[in-house]
């Protein structure tokens, strides 16, 4: 699937927390009570609501792929949308089993430089349009 094959309107919804999460404070990620939920677990939900978490055999690709590869910035910054799909997936997969990995993945930066690469995603496909 192409960023262009997936819903333009469900991109737009996923986008709209980047600014929320790249202003988060330490105190802000905290889960206090289900009236409050921080945007970086909101996203998790949005990202399965949309459709764009992908259902493969996460483990059998990342192994592939080789973890260093799953977690490196550079990865990440090079992905295209395809790519973006099964790291963001294998991630949220992951915290299933390890407790604290989306976190540790919001105090790295790795997910506001999933959101920024899958920004820069979509204004290269729609600046054309």
């Amino acid at each position: 699937m192409t960023l262009k094959d997936f819903p333009k309107e469900q991109l737009q919804i996923i986008l709209s927390q980047y600014h929320l999460i790249e202003h988060m404070k330490p105190e802000d990620a905290k889960f206090v009570t289900s009236d409050h939920i921080p945007a970086h677990l909101h996203l998790i939900t949005l990202l399965d609501l949309t459709g764009f978490m992908e259902r493969f055999d996460y483990n059998a690709w990342a192994e592939i792929q080789g973890w260093d590869k799953i977690i490196s910035p550079e990865t990440l910054l090079a992905a295209d949308f395809e790519t973006l799909r099964k790291l963001i997936t294998t991630h949220i997969r992951t915290d299933k089993f390890v407790q604290g990995h989306w976190d540790n993945l919001l105090i790295n930066g790795y997910i506001i430089r999933f959101l920024a690469r899958l920004q820069e995603l979509y204004s290269e496909t729609y600046s054309q349009s």
